[in-house]
This record gives C-alpha cells, structure tokens and sequence, in this order.
C-alpha cells in the first residue's frame, strides 16, 4: 500500500510551475530534500519559522528571495524525477525523519514521532503479513467477524482482506459509514482537517479543508469499492449479542437480518467496530413524550423536521448543537438555544474554506507533498495542545489555574470570545465557560458566535427540567414555547458497546464485569475472560486530540497482527493475562487523573457515573501507536488449536 512514487512524465513544466507557485514552503522543503538529497534545504537560511496557531504559512515565513529559490529548485527536481531519476531518500530513517519533520514545522520534533509519521506518510507503511495460504490450507474454518461498517471497521476489513483472512461485517444500517451515515442534521461536517480525517492509505481529493458530512460518507463508500469489500458486508443485519463456546474455542454472534429473522454466525474472532458516538442519549425530561409539536434527536434527524417558519428549541450547546444551530437559524422564526454549560471555542478560518485545483495537482502529481501537507495537520491538530492538557503540580505555588500553556489557551480564547460578542455583556456572561480549556473537547468556530447575536435568536443558560404543551419549563421557571425540539444531547459514550450483550468464558457478561458504564481494556483493546475478542474505538482510545483515524489504524494493525499471529501459530484462542491488564490499566487510570479533564469541578461524557474517565486516553498519539506497534504474545494466553475443548491456556503448552 506503499503511495506511488513512480515517475510521472506527462508532467507539464507550465501547470508544475503555476502550482509549485502556489504551494506551501514548509512542505516543499521536506519534499526538495527527499528527492535531492541536498543538506542545504534542511537548514539557514531556508528554515521556515514555526507556525502560530493554525495557519497554512504558506510563505514559510522566509522572504521573497528565500522562496523564489526553493520553488525554482522544486521544479527542476520534480521535473528531474519526472524525467526519471529516483529520489535520494524515499523511506528516510528515524534520525532523518527528525529532521524532515523539525524542518516542516520550523521547530524541533522529537524522535518519538518518526514511526508514526513514517507510516502516516507512506514513507512506511503498514502491511500485513500474508498468512492467506495458511488459512486454506490448515485453517479452513478460520474466519472473523466484524461488528459496525463505519471508518474503523472498514479499516480493519481492508488490512484483513491484504491479510487473507476471511472476514464478514455485520451493519446495522442500510449503508456503511458508521457516525457518517447516521448524522444527516443540518451542518454537520468534521472539525478535524478532511485530509487528517481519512486513511493513510487511502488519500483523497476533499472538496473543502473541513468536508461535510455527505463527503465523508461518500468517501467511505468510495473506499468500499476502492478494496473490493462489498461482498464481505452485510447491510441492515444489526448484532445483538455473541457468546464464547469453549468447546468450539468461538464466538456465536445473534444477527437480526433485515427481514426480521434471528442468525446464528459462528467466528473465530469477533471484533467490534460499533464507534463510541452511535447509540443516542435521550435525556429524561418530564413531559416530553406529550409535546405538542416535533421532537427529533441530532443523530436520528430526518428530511421532513420542521424548521421553516418555525419556533426551535435545540437543547444543548455541544458539537452538533453548534452546527445545528448555525445552520437552521435564519430558517426559523424564533431560535432558542438551552445551554447548561457553555463550552470553549476556538476560531478557525478554514472551516468552510475550498480546496483549489492547484493543491489537488500537487497532491496528485508531486511526490510526498501530500504526505507532509498531511504531517503538518497532524502536528497542528493532535500535537500542538498536548502540553495544555496535564495538569501542573505545583500550578498553586506558580500562580496557575492549571498549567502555563492551559493558562495561556484560557487568555487567548476569553479575548477571542470577547472580541466576536462584544457590546453584548449578557451573551459574554452566558458564553465564558467555568472549567478550564480542554476540560472537554475544544470546538471549532462555525459561526456560532455571529448566530446567537442575531435578533431572533436566544440563549438560554439554564436546564430543561419539563415539558408543558407546547412549553419547555426551565429550573428557573421560564416557560419558552417552541413547535420544534432539537435534542442535541450527545451518545451514550460511557455504556460502551450498548446495548449489545457479550457473554465471555463460564457465561460472564462484559456488561456485567464492567459494572455497565465502567470499561476497561488492555489496550482499549482486549479484556480478560473474553478471548478473541478485540475492540476498536474501545475504552479509553479517545485521543486527546487530532484525528480518530489515525487511532483506528493503529488498533487495526495490532489486532491484524494478533490475528494473522494465531494462524501462523495454529492457536485457536488469545486472552490477555489478569495481571498485563491490571498493570495497564493502573498506569492508565494514573495518567488520566493527572488531566485537565479529571479536575475537580469538570464534568463530561469523558467520565462515567462514578467519575472516572472512561473515553479518553493520557497517552499522547505517537506514545500510544509505539504501545501498539508489535504483538508480544507473552501478554495472552494462547490455546493451541490441538487443544480445541481442553481447559489448559497456558503460553508454555503452546511453546
């Protein structure tokens, strides 16, 4: 799956030049050097200047004599590969990845990321070993069942399908897509970069820099069809449980079809992908069942809501609040906005900015431009605030309310926010949030600001405690009277896997075990008991931020190895040892309490009833990928597949 590199000679020197012209610096410089080997462009006094917040810096922040000399010296080097000579380093190591990636950015990187961004680029990437012919011809019975078609499921069927491993998926919709599929409310669309939030191994050319949601589900149908799964996908069949048959060392998976009929599959290794925002959270409000007019939630939103003309209520003030609300808002006659927390948001100037033709040449045409255009959204999207998030022991002594970077993001959104509600005291009161900066997810700026001062719009800080007729009754005792409830109120995050039920070894119920809203996983991966089982978009593998795909890859090609590792060694069961998994999980509960999201007094879907984080993991992005970057059967059980029905999982029977 290695991005092409082969030389390209139709290339034009007219249209390379118009789009070399246009390109960025900092990605150019990686890319001159890759393909020269020339010391000079990874130096003074090419060295661009680190990025400030988002930007593009297209420029590189060097001056105008500095730049006309790399985008000449691009063009002859993209037109010398062109014309075949092979680039002088096309899978650099760690110690010149350093260097490629400090240089993109304008300031160090450390090492930890070379892997990673290796991979992430294609410079090396991941490939599953082939272990096709030993399924044949030992294993014929071998097979894996996936649960949930969305971008972590169709991720881990395309390295299974390279694998030779056999493979169904089971989804309960009538299309793929997962989350994408499901969220059709006005507005929707990422607030990670389009080319960030996509496969590494399977790039494509985004209309906008923030795709929209019918995009998005367009380009995982598109990778579908791309590797060839349609035939392992079966549309509208939901699961609703599996139980471990010791006898048979499998899993016995229920499957509604979509007739209604109940099936019984069988596999040797179940795996689910059912994502962590896909069963809707319909809060208890007194009343709400006897409303008077139209009651939709954000994730169940259909074509014929009615909106125009009419008086909205959206409850909530998160994500798909914010797109919903931005989008709906001059379609209604009045629009109320109740907010019980007001969350930080962040501008961005590219949320609804469009991909130029140019920038699609470069990716097309120029080699590994795309890789470091996409290494850049990483280091500014995932990386970047990293540092804001632990929380600063010592932070009383130093005058902090949580960190200096936390600190210092606080200041820099307080006057952001100020800025776009100034002149209107009482929106600023209701706007500024209590809790510190990444306490829970930053947003992005969509327009929310500029919507809610508009005049028939209004922002309510208080909670929906009833419904009466056509009335919303607040704590406070305001009745506001709506035609239209948007319920905004988000998934049912904690309770993972629900509603599905999983028996494991002697009948046990993973609900059961973990207490229904209290998950935990070696790995976020796997959990004792329950033997080849593996979880994708498990517990705690919420990153602290950037891209979930780039997670769900990294998931994939452990859980890939694992499988491919069982057939190479005849085993017919994994499970992770009691101990591996305790281990991990004190170190990871540890890591978490030290979070700005952990702090007294901060409150989220992050955390389950008793609060403990649940969803999100301390590790950074890089730290978390090395975790998952081989497969140490030392850390299982293994069942030999001579043993099939025996009790004995020992490590040492199958050596």
């Amino acid at each position: 799956m290695r991005h092409d590199i082969k030389p390209d000679p139709g290339i034009d020197r007219r249209t390379l030049t118009a789009a070399v012209d246009a390109a960025n610096i900092p990605c150019l410089l990686p890319v001159l050097y890759q393909l020269t080997g020339d010391d000079r462009w990874l130096a003074d006094p090419y060295r661009p200047r680190p990025t400030k917040g988002v930007e593009e810096m297209t420029s590189g922040g060097l001056d105008p004599e500095r730049q006309r000399e790399i985008r000449a010296a691009a063009i002859d080097a993209v037109l010398a590969w062109s014309a075949g000579r092979p680039p002088a380093h096309p899978a650099p190591e760690p110690e010149l990845m350093v260097r490629l990636m400090s240089t993109a950015m304008g300031e160090p990187i450390p090492e930890i990321h070379a892997g990673l961004v290796a991979e992430q680029l294609g410079l090396a990437p991941y490939e599953p070993p082939f272990v096709g012919d030993l399924v044949a011809e030992r294993r014929p019975d071998f097979a894996v069942i996936i649960v949930g078609a969305g971008f972590s499921g169709i991720a881990c069927a395309v390295q299974l399908a390279a694998a030779g491993i056999p493979f169904r998926i089971f989804e309960r919709n009538e299309q793929v897509g997962g989350t994408w599929w499901s969220n059709t409310y006005p507005g929707a669309r990422v607030d990670i970069p389009s080319d960030l939030y996509s496969y590494s191994f399977f790039p494509a050319q985004w209309s906008e820099k923030f795709a929209g949601r019918d995009e998005i589900a367009a380009y995982i149908r598109s990778a579908v069809a791309h590797f060839d799964l349609q035939d392992n996908i079966y549309l509208g069949h939901e699961v609703g449980g599996a139980r471990w048959d010791e006898a048979a060392n499998s899993w016995v998976v229920s499957v509604t079809a979509p007739d209604g009929t109940v099936l019984e599959a069988s596999s040797t290794v179940l795996i689910t992908a059912a994502g962590l925002h896909s069963t809707p959270r319909v809060p208890n409000i007194e009343g709400l069942d006897s409303f008077r007019g139209e009651v939709v939630h954000s994730a169940q939103w259909r074509d014929d809501v009615p909106i125009e003309g009419r008086r909205v209520a959206v409850i909530g003030s998160g994500a798909s609040a914010m797109q919903v609300v931005s989008a709906v808002a001059d379609r209604a006659s009045k629009l109320t906005v109740l907010q019980r927390e007001a969350q930080w948001i962040s501008p961005n100037e590219h949320v609804f900015a469009q991909h130029d033709d140019l920038t699609h040449w470069m990716f097309t045409h120029v080699p590994y431009y795309r890789g470091w255009y996409r290494f850049r959204l990483y280091w500014l999207y995932t990386e970047r605030s990293y540092a804001a998030l632990p929380v600063d022991p010592d932070r009383e002594r130093k005058g902090k309310r949580v960190s200096s970077m936390n600190d210092a993001y606080r200041g820099f959104l307080e006057h952001y926010l100020n800025s776009q509600l100034e002149g209107r005291d009482d929106l600023i009161e209701k706007s500024l949030p209590t809790y510190p900066p990444f306490g829970k997810r930053l947003l992005i700026d969509n327009g929310w600001f500029a919507t809610l001062k508009k005049p028939h719009v209004e922002l309510v800080h208080d909670e929906v405690r009833a419904v009466d007729g056509d009335a919303l009754v607040t704590r406070g005792g305001t009745k506001h009277h709506v035609d239209t409830i948007v319920l905004c109120t988000g998934f049912q995050q904690q309770r993972f896997l629900f509603p599905l039920e999983i028996a494991g070894r002697s009948g046990r119920l993973l609900r059961e075990l973990w207490d229904d809203d209290d998950a935990r996983a070696y790995l976020g991966i796997t959990t004792p008991g329950f033997p080849n089982l593996f979880f994708l978009y498990g517990p705690n593998t919420n990153p602290p931020g950037g891209s979930w795909v780039t997670i769900a890859e990294a998931q994939t090609r452990y859980i890939v190895d694992l499988v491919a590792a069982m057939v190479q060694r005849d085993l017919s069961a994994v499970e992770c040892k009691q101990d591996v998994f305790e281990e991990y999980n004190r170190d990871l509960d540890a890591n978490n309490d030290r979070m700005v999201y952990a702090m007294e007094g901060v409150s989220s879907y992050y955390r389950n009833s008793r609060g403990r984080v649940v969803t999100n993991s301390p590790w950074t992005v890089p730290d978390y990928w090395n975790r998952t970057s081989h497969v140490d059967l030392d850390d299982y059980h293994v069942t030999p597949d001579s043993l099939v029905g025996a009790t004995s999982r020992t490590t040492e029977e199958a050596e």
